[in-house]
């Protein structure tokens, strides 16, 4: 089953004026899609996830989410939302937002797809394509090519660049894990800086080599 369709997308129509009323209009039109065996559990989930730690990243994005019973395949929904919702962000309220839905017991390898959604958040040229599609086939194309399978590639950093390592980990390890590890990989190569990150979520541990730890400057 693809992880977002078009009935998965609403572009422009007002959801709510809370984020309590945004994930409940949400998890209804889930429902509708098919995607949700109980659109009254889901919401109840992603909104006790959310009293957990808010979701709004900042830059205008919301990334609610919960791994739920609710839901039966991994999958996404999209909203560009209208007018702006607070979702908790310091520097105001969310236009665009990815609800991550997440069944109990996913397979490791549906969580990484949506793992690399969340981490291709943090590309601002990715966030506005959102932001200018004109339907929802225009979000799916974009989301589809932000979750396939590549290599990971890092930009060259000098052989005696100081060298860092981090730790990124939340509650649930869907989506704030790699979007922090993202993040710290591209300030890093910003300045100059090697840096490895281990991620400690939903789709497993990658633990980092005791031999970067050792020759690490700083945690």
């Amino acid at each position: 089953m693809p992880v977002i369709t078009p009935q998965l997308v609403s572009l422009d129509r007002p959801l709510g004026a809370t984020k309590d009323e945004v994930i409940a209009t949400i998890a209804g039109l889930v429902a509708r899609a098919g995607r949700t065996t109980d659109a009254d559990a889901l919401a109840s989930d992603v909104l006790a996830r959310e009293a957990l730690t808010p979701t709004g990243m900042g830059g205008g994005i919301a990334i609610p989410h919960a791994k739920t019973a609710a839901v039966t395949e991994p999958g996404l929904f999209f909203a560009r939302l209208a007018p702006a919702v607070d979702f908790g962000a310091p520097d105001g309220p969310a236009d665009i937002l990815f609800m991550i839905l997440a069944p109990e017991g996913a397979a490791d390898t549906h969580l990484q797809v949506l793992s690399r959604l969340a981490g291709s958040l943090v590309d601002d040229e990715f966030t506005a394509a959102l932001r200018a599609a004109a339907t929802p086939e225009e979000i799916v194309a974009l989301v589809d090519a932000a979750v396939a399978d590549r290599e990971e590639t890092a930009a060259p950093v000098a052989a005696d660049a100081r060298s860092l390592v981090a730790v990124t980990a939340c509650p649930t390890g869907i989506a704030h894990t790699y979007m922090a590890a993202d993040s710290l990989k591209a300030a890093g190569e910003r300045a100059g800086v090697r840096i490895t990150v281990e991620t400690q979520g939903s789709a497993g541990l990658k633990p980092i080599d005791p031999a970067i730890i050792a020759a690490a400057d700083a945690v």
